[in-house]
């Protein structure tokens, strides 16, 4: 039984420190912070459903997404709820939000590109990896159509749009550089992949001379 539940515990593991972290920033949130949002405290207390379901699904259905893909995600909701959202880090550094975007765009083709691998077992052709942008486009989009419905509904501004017209700026600005950024991390992310396979091709040809 306990050789059982140790691996289990271990997997789940990145999903419960992330649910951990997130009580503690609403407990800072709710004392410290002077300025209370509802949107925020939504956003903070649903993230840990999102780990804990991918744990989940990708165990039940042997997905085969990588363990450290899932730190990631985990790492990923960190920075953006618990110190973007309730802590207001996307206030104090302007980089942070194009931070958080470019790293959705990033992991969202990670998480397509194995899921791909896992049930075809060969490299995905072009048209493939333009349907993984997509993919992770769409995701893009449910979020900002997430912040849309928060703002209309909790009277919030997650899309910047009051923040938009202070500065003189169109209130869409906000939603299309996110859509932006995610694609440029997922373009980064096919740097990398592609770099990696030359490189290994590269080193397997030095090898097989003699």
């Amino acid at each position: 039984m306990q050789k059982k539940v140790l691996p289990i515990f271990l997997e789940y593991l990145p999903a419960i420190v992330t649910a951990l972290l997130n009580i503690v920033t609403l407990i800072l949130y709710a004392t410290i912070i002077e300025e209370h949002a509802a949107s925020d405290y939504l956003v903070v207390s649903l993230m840990p459903l999102v780990p804990f379901a991918l744990i989940f699904i990708n165990r039940r259905w042997k997905m085969g997404v990588p363990r450290y893909l899932i730190v990631l995600v985990c790492l990923h909701l960190i920075l953006s709820a618990d110190a973007g959202t309730a802590m207001g880090l996307y206030a104090y550094f302007s980089w942070w939000d194009l931070m958080i975007h470019g790293l959705f765009g990033t992991l969202g083709c990670a998480f397509f590109y194995y899921l791909y691998l896992r049930f075809e077992k060969q490299p995905p052709k072009p048209l493939h990896y333009i349907v993984f942008v997509l993919l992770t486009i769409s995701l893009a989009g449910l979020w900002e159509i997430y912040e849309f419905v928060a703002d209309l509904f909790l009277h919030s501004d997650m899309q910047g749009v009051e923040s938009a017209l202070e500065q003189g700026i169109s209130p869409l600005a906000d939603t299309i550089t996110d859509m932006m950024i995610s694609i440029a991390g997922a373009l980064l992310f096919y740097a990398g992949l592609f770099l990696g396979r030359y490189i290994a091709k590269r080193r397997n040809r030095e090898q097989a001379q003699p």
